[in-house]
């Protein structure tokens, strides 16, 4: 085929090729955009995204649609990925003034992309490991909602303990922590081990029903701390 067609013909069709491929995706609706940048990332780093689309408008919304904000209050968002839930808080934010809000993001697309649509919002690549630093280094008091997209079901147990005592040390005593995980790996071994250490240090867990508007289905999870229960969780496991 390349002795009939010819070098310059072959590279004039991968060329024509490249193009069309290139204005189908300028003219794609950016949901599909960020789906594929998404599912992109997730063949790269299958551990650190754990799901091969972003989560859905409804999950989105159950997450944070309902935050009850004050002026200086701080939202924490773990694993904004391409933004669905950054957009429901980014609307939240836009009618409560004094609000303020930073996401950690580990992937540099991510970060990067999240910079260019949300350019009024603060972004930082690193790990939610360091939390605590990143407050610090910003002047942040303890943050009112830690919002996750991370998946805690697919982290070693390490890394799971690691991240619940940076939660811990980051989020004010009347604060929530919400994540969610997929209801068909609800019952796997990692996502049940993530779910006895949140028990350990929060008195209260509310699970959503399932989201089914989500691929795949998924619940929600709502921890809320109340004052003096990290100090009855050292008690209890002091004791026990």
């Amino acid at each position: 085929m390349v002795n009939r067609l010819g070098r310059s013909q072959i590279l004039r069709r991968i060329l024509f090729a490249t193009a069309r491929i290139s204005a189908n995706l300028l003219v794609m609706p950016a949901r599909v955009r960020e789906s594929l940048r998404f599912l992109a990332t997730f063949v790269r780093h299958p551990g650190s995204v754990g799901a091969i689309l972003p989560s859905s408008r409804q999950l989105a919304e159950r997450l944070a649609g309902d935050l009850d904000l004050r002026a200086g209050d701080l939202v924490l968002e773990y694993g904004p990925g391409t933004g669905p839930v950054t957009a429901v808080l980014d609307r939240l934010l836009a009618v409560r003034p004094g609000v303020r809000y930073l996401g950690i993001e580990l992937d540099e697309g991510f970060v990067n992309g999240l910079r260019q649509r949300y350019a009024h919002l603060e972004f930082v690549r690193a790990s939610v490991v360091d939390a605590v630093a990143l407050l610090r280094e910003r002047g942040l008091r303890q943050a009112k909602y830690i919002i996750s997209g991370l998946p805690f079901a697919s982290l070693p147990r390490d890394v799971q303990a690691g991240t619940i005592d940076g939660i811990l040390a980051v989020l004010a005593r009347d604060g929530e922590f919400r994540t969610f995980q997929y209801v068909h790996a609800y019952r796997l071994p990692a996502a049940q081990r993530f779910r006895r250490l949140m028990a350990e240090h929060f008195p209260s867990c509310l699970r959503s029903r399932p989201i089914v508007r989500n691929l795949p289905p998924a619940y929600v999870l709502t921890y809320r701390r109340q004052p003096g229960a990290e100090a009855s969780s050292r008690v209890s496991a002091t004791t026990s």
